[in-house]
């Protein structure tokens, strides 16, 4: 794409700016760990330091292995005291707060240890991670995601339909950015 694409315009903010004001905007996050990788200082430097503030930030110096290195880098930051994790892609802009927020409500109400979101029967992310999983994620080698461990928890595993299709909507190529940023969903579901 040219640059680093969580520091593309997207409104009065950024990519990542946007993904990082939705995360907060949640009422169940209690801690927020930013994994950065490839453009770490770029991105570092780029962004205004009150959207930096509160974060732990790691740099996950082996982010050319792929993104199981950088689910390990986030994993192994986290509090151990935190039982569930969301896993939020910085390229998801358009996730609601709320969307997180019933993600855990859901986790909270079934005793199964991930929480998928769909959008009209299609899945997508942000997941919701128990610690019980974490294990399996961080054995995970290569371009490898929480995906390849679903299959090993299917019955334990809860798909919750949301009316967010911000759960679908990533930034992959420069086609799929002129397409969100000529077609942006609204903010925070305004």
């Amino acid at each position: 794409m040219g640059k680093a694409k969580q520091l593309l315009r997207l409104g009065e903010s950024t990519v990542l700016g946007r993904t990082i004001e939705n995360v907060r905007g949640s009422a169940v996050v209690e801690e927020i760990v930013l994994v950065l990788g490839a453009s770490a200082e770029a991105i570092r430097r780029r962004l205004p330091a009150s959207l930096l503030e509160g974060l732990k930030v790691v740099v996950n110096p082996a982010y050319e292995q792929g993104m199981a290195s950088s689910l390990r880098a986030g994993l192994s930051a986290l509090d151990p005291q935190i039982g569930a994790t969301l896993i939020v892609l910085a390229d998801q802009p358009f996730v609601r707060p709320e969307t997180l927020d019933q993600l855990a409500h859901e986790y909270r109400r079934t005793p199964v240890p991930i929480v998928i979101p769909s959008y009209k029967g299609v899945r997508g992310n942000p997941v919701l991670l128990d610690r019980s999983v974490f294990a399996e994620v961080m054995a995970l080698e290569g371009d490898t995601g929480c995906r390849a461990i679903f299959g090993n928890h299917t019955e334990r595993t809860v798909k919750l339909e949301v009316e967010d299709e911000g759960v679908l909507l990533d930034i992959d190529n420069q086609e799929d950015y002129a397409r969100l940023r000529a077609g942006s969903p609204p903010h925070n579901g305004e």
